[in-house]
């Protein structure tokens, strides 16, 4: 993040406080990518990602929706179709079986 130092020290300090919450679609994102980046880099990606939401949310007017545990589910799924759908290009059948 480049920019103002104010804004970057506020940003980072809400994302802390997000990263320290539960079951929010913060949190997850934080968690995923604290294992692969470390704390501080978790942090600053995840103030980047709240200063997005934040634009996103003034520039089309809207209210932010907190999606919580099913954000990861989301991905997931998301995740299992795109295979899926690569798999099958490729002339394999695959059968989704539920447990």
């Amino acid at each position: 993040m480049n920019g103002d130092k104010a804004l970057k020290s506020i940003m980072c300090e809400c994302a802390w406080a997000a990263s320290m919450s539960k079951d929010t679609r913060l949190s997850i994102c934080y968690k995923r990518w604290v294992k692969r980046m470390g704390k501080k880099k978790a942090t600053i990606a995840l103030a980047s990602l709240m200063l997005r939401i934040c634009y996103q949310l003034l520039k089309e007017r809207k209210t932010y929706i907190e999606y919580g545990t099913t954000y990861l589910d989301k991905l997931t799924e998301k995740r299992e179709e795109s295979m899926i759908k690569i798999l099958k290009s490729k002339g394999y059948s695959i059968e989704k079986i539920n447990t």
